[in-house]
């Protein structure tokens, strides 16, 4: 019996391998040493501005935290730790540090799936970070998307061995997937798909399934305050089955197919040229049918000699390429589906984000295949041809390691090949900043677009920055105009602000922007200037500052705070009212009693205490408009709220102070917790499951 427990231990405890360890670290440096010859021109003084990813000096936690802006609830423990690294750093510094992140995680992470000696690990782990698929979602600032899928890398890397284990729960594998979840939606989709192969194939056995449910519970309770946001019915993005046309993935010259297994097919014509666009398309096309060859040839020798590594990335591969099809596939109807019926599968949306699979399966492939160099496959496999194959597939890998690094590089390093560079924002936006100061009266910025150009960034079209750079609040659109799919918000707010702008401001554009607790708004002036005029014509605006690139205007009347009076009546009624100047601070509801003297001239008496709390200070009875989102979750010292005809808060009030809360604040708070706490305790215990490692590291026992 003793034997017997000491030979099952002598199986199953964690063994450190350092050469593994060592060869690991190498592939990492190696990474690192790509990321830090793409993000060197970005180190300068200034902000890195891409689509999906701009800096400024005032960016801050995002109100998704506090479940306030449905456009940011995901992803809430990545949301905070990338705060805290911009209070270290600084916003500039966090902007490229990120980026560089990826290279070293994704490099070792592919490393470690690969196994190995250097011959297959260290190409597996330079395709990993120098490829079409990553140049493409560099340039659009995806930088959460990549960080996630390095961390699929691993989890990868660590279900493959305890899968060789024969281990019924597997701490790591959990760790590194609500790790990677923690930082974007779509690792729950592609770490379990990795995690369904590698328990499934090449002949899945009882403990591989068990093992793999408890890994995906575990690793589950990370999305706790997710929970809390459902329970609660916190507002969420509004995604319709458009979008999946809208995002489609986009067919290149030789067809969707061959799109895609070179690894591209990002929906968006990017503002940037492609590899293809750097070097032409004959030597592209050539450099990529190479690489397919290489990836095949490196895939079919890794199932012949280790297939709990080669079946699951192989499947993958297909996997990536049919998925990444999409709504366009053989599977279309079925995506459409899924896409309608199962929970959460709206996070791929954008189909080609599937490929992210194809593209670590490629990276092992070709390490595979190079490795056929060094190491010549046994004849049984291949017959008497086993030598010349071997040659073929390793000529074929070292030829599209070097052309397709070589292509890729050009649109990749030295920040995108020269073509994205940090940039400053104008004086005059500075100025501006310094002439409104900071507080709590909202920053109105247009143009109205979610999306769109600026002298600045070259002209190159980023998310509207006005968030992240004034010190005040800002109100921007977020509309993303793309088809048919012209909005995914639910914000009443910008709604309202959409329909002002759609009819000119309506003559009395302070007024009507008044109740939203705007006090500034802000007119970018790289295009669209024109279309603005109507802003100087307003009488209850001032122009306060006018440059080249930028003008301001103050909003000379108020609509927040103890108001008093009330009407009932909706958006025609208040432009009709105010072109008749009746219309002064009262609430406009939605619904409700029309009280009090109208048209009414009291305003303020209110101050934002906490990020989810308002203070009312004593004051006459009456109706008080409390500038933020309207939701059920408002409540003024346990009494319910009303919404106003902006889209914004309304409460009853008397004489005494009042207290204006969120409530689902509290409960999202704990789930967030909840959240922390789940990831901490998988980390403890995967550190605890690989104690030994540790200690024979620490040591130096020699493995």
């Amino acid at each position: 019996m003793t034997t017997a427990v000491l030979t099952w231990v002598s199986r199953h405890r964690p063994h450190f391998d350092g050469r593994s360890a060592r060869l690991t670290t190498e592939s990492g440096l190696l990474g690192l040493a790509v990321g830090i010859a793409v993000v060197a021109p970005w180190t300068r003084d200034g902000y890195l501005m891409l689509l999906d990813w701009v800096g400024g000096p005032h960016q801050a936690v995002a109100q998704g935290l506090y479940g306030l802006d449905p456009a940011a609830l995901d992803a809430l423990p990545y949301r905070l730790a990338t705060h805290g690294l911009r209070v270290v750093v600084g916003a500039g510094a966090t902007g490229w540090l990120m980026v560089l992140l990826f290279f070293p995680i994704a490099a070792s992470g592919v490393s470690a799936l690969a196994g190995g000696g250097r011959w297959r690990r260290h190409p597996a782990a330079l395709f990993a970070v120098c490829n079409p698929f990553v140049v493409d979602r560099i340039q659009v600032g995806h930088v959460p998307f990549l960080l996630s899928v390095s961390l699929v890398a691993w989890v990868l890397a660590s279900a493959v061995r305890a899968r060789r284990r024969g281990s019924w729960f597997a701490a790591r594998p959990a760790g590194w997937y609500a790790t990677a979840m923690t930082i974007g939606p779509h690792a729950a989709w592609l770490g379990g798909a990795g995690l369904l192969a590698v328990a499934m194939l090449p002949r899945p056995r009882r403990n591989d399934v068990v093992r793999t449910a408890l890994i995906v519970v575990a690793a589950g309770c990370i999305y706790a305050y997710a929970l809390t946001v459902l329970l609660n019915a916190i507002l969420t993005v509004r995604v319709g089955t458009a979008d999946l046309d809208v995002y489609a993935t986009r067919a290149g010259p030789g067809g969707l197919f061959l799109t895609l297994l070179t690894l591209q097919g990002f929906w968006r014509e990017d503002d940037l040229s492609g590899p293809a666009g750097s070097v032409g398309a004959v030597p592209a096309a050539l450099g990529f049918v190479v690489l397919v060859t290489a990836v095949v040839f490196g895939l079919f020798r890794l199932c012949k000699r280790d297939p709990d590594l080669g079946a699951p990335l192989s499947a993958l591969a297909v996997c990536g390429i049919v998925l990444g099809a999409g709504v366009q596939g053989p599977f279309g109807v079925l995506y459409r589906w899924a896409f309608e019926a199962v929970p959460l599968f709206e996070a791929m949306r954008e189909q080609q984000k599937w490929v992210a699979l194809a593209m670590l399966a490629y990276a092992v492939g070709v390490g595979a295949a190079a490795e056929a160099l060094a190491d010549a496959v046994p004849r049984r496999y291949f017959g008497k041809q086993a030598h010349r194959l071997r040659r073929l597939g390793a000529a074929c890998a070292l030829v599209a390691l070097g052309a397709v690094n070589a292509i890729v590089a050009t649109t990749l390093v030295w920040g995108l090949g020269g073509a994205v560079r940090v940039a400053d924002y104008p004086e005059s936006w500075y100025a501006a900043d310094r002439i409104m100061g900071d507080g709590n009266g909202l920053v109105l910025f247009l143009p109205w677009h979610e999306y769109q150009p600026f002298g600045f960034t070259g002209g190159r079209t980023v998310a509207t920055p006005a968030a992240a750079f004034f010190r005040r609040p800002a109100l921007t659109s977020d509309a993303v105009e793309l088809g048919e799919v012209r909005t995914n918000s639910v914000s009443r707010r910008t709604a309202y602000v959409s329909r002002l702008i759609a009819a000119g401001g309506t003559g009395h554009f302070g007024r009507m922007v008044a109740p939203l607790g705007v006090q500034w708004v802000v007119l970018a002036r790289d295009r669209e200037a024109a279309t603005y005029d109507w802003l100087a014509k307003q009488p209850d605006l001032r122009r306060v500052l006018r440059s080249r690139q930028l003008d301001l205007y103050r909003v000379l009347v108020q609509g927040t705070g103890r108001v008093v009076a009330s009407r009932q009546g909706g958006f025609d009624d208040a432009v009709r009212l105010a072109d008749a100047g009746k219309l002064g601070t009262e609430a406009m509801l939605q619904e409700g009693p029309a009280q009090g003297q109208v048209p009414s001239a009291r305003s303020g008496g209110i101050d934002r205490i906490a990020p989810t709390r308002w203070r009312v200070e004593p004051g006459p009875p009456g109706w008080v408009v409390i500038p933020e989102e309207w939701s059920a979750g408002w409540s003024a010292d346990g009494d319910e709220t009303r919404q106003t005809m902006a889209g914004t808060v309304a409460v009853r009030a008397g004489p005494d102070a009042v207290t204006v809360d969120y409530q689902p604040w509290g409960w999202l708070r704990v789930g967030l917790l909840v959240s922390l706490v789940s990831l901490g305790l998988l980390i403890v215990a995967g550190l605890a499951e690989h104690r030994r490692d540790l200690t024979d590291w620490w040591v130096g026992t020699p493995s």
